[in-house]
């Protein structure tokens, strides 16, 4: 199908054709799961992925009419939910409360139990800006999305970026005397929910 005839089928939902989402659909949905089947080896789990993406786009309808470029917001859409998907089949395999933080590369630095480094977490989170706190604890701890914090905070998605990458520079560097692969445990999957 031409870009044209995509184009028309995507007007013709934002204006109230439920029945277009389904051309949009067949459309798109090869396409994605061929991406998606690049970087996942689960076919269940990419076909989970990419309805996904078609949810989040059916949830979020009214703030299409921003969007110039379609194509890329999906995609852009599919990349997110594969970081997600990435990140809870790594991290959320184990509870840190359950290692013996010898295996976690403390050697170096038998005097670190786990309170201790979540004290130096919330430490380090208190030495943020309010808003780069929050922006940082809704992607990592409620595993939001740069556009839905940005809908929440009421910010644009530039600035919620800018918000977590600066928030990620303090924290590194905050923790910079804690092993390494405590910290990016701590950057990726944080220990427990902080309050704003």
């Amino acid at each position: 199908m031409e870009k044209k005839h995509v184009e028309n089928y995507l007007a013709d939902w934002l204006t109230g054709n439920d029945l277009a989402f389904n051309i949009i659909i067949n459309h798109y949905y090869p396409r994605l799961m061929a991406a998606c089947q690049k970087m996942l080896s689960n076919k269940e789990d990419a076909e989970e992925l990419v309805m996904n993406v078609f949810l989040k786009i059916w949830q979020h309808k009214d703030q299409l009419s921003h969007v110039l470029k379609f194509d890329d917001y999906l995609f852009g859409i599919l990349r997110q939910q594969i970081v997600r998907h990435a990140r809870k089949s790594v991290f959320i395999t184990v509870q840190i409360e359950d290692q013996i933080l010898n295996e976690l590369g403390t050697i170096d630095h038998p005097e670190l139990d786990l309170q201790d480094l979540k004290t130096r977490y919330q430490a380090a989170l208190t030495k943020l800006h309010p808003r780069q706190r929050e922006a940082f604890v809704y992607s990592r701890d409620y595993d939001m999305s740069q556009q839905e914090i940005a809908d929440k905070m009421g910010l644009s998605v530039y600035t919620v970026n800018n918000h977590i990458t600066s928030a990620l520079k303090v924290l590194r560097q905050e923790l910079k005397e804690c092993p390494g692969s405590l910290v990016v445990l701590l950057l990726t999957n944080a220990l427990i929910l902080p309050i704003f």
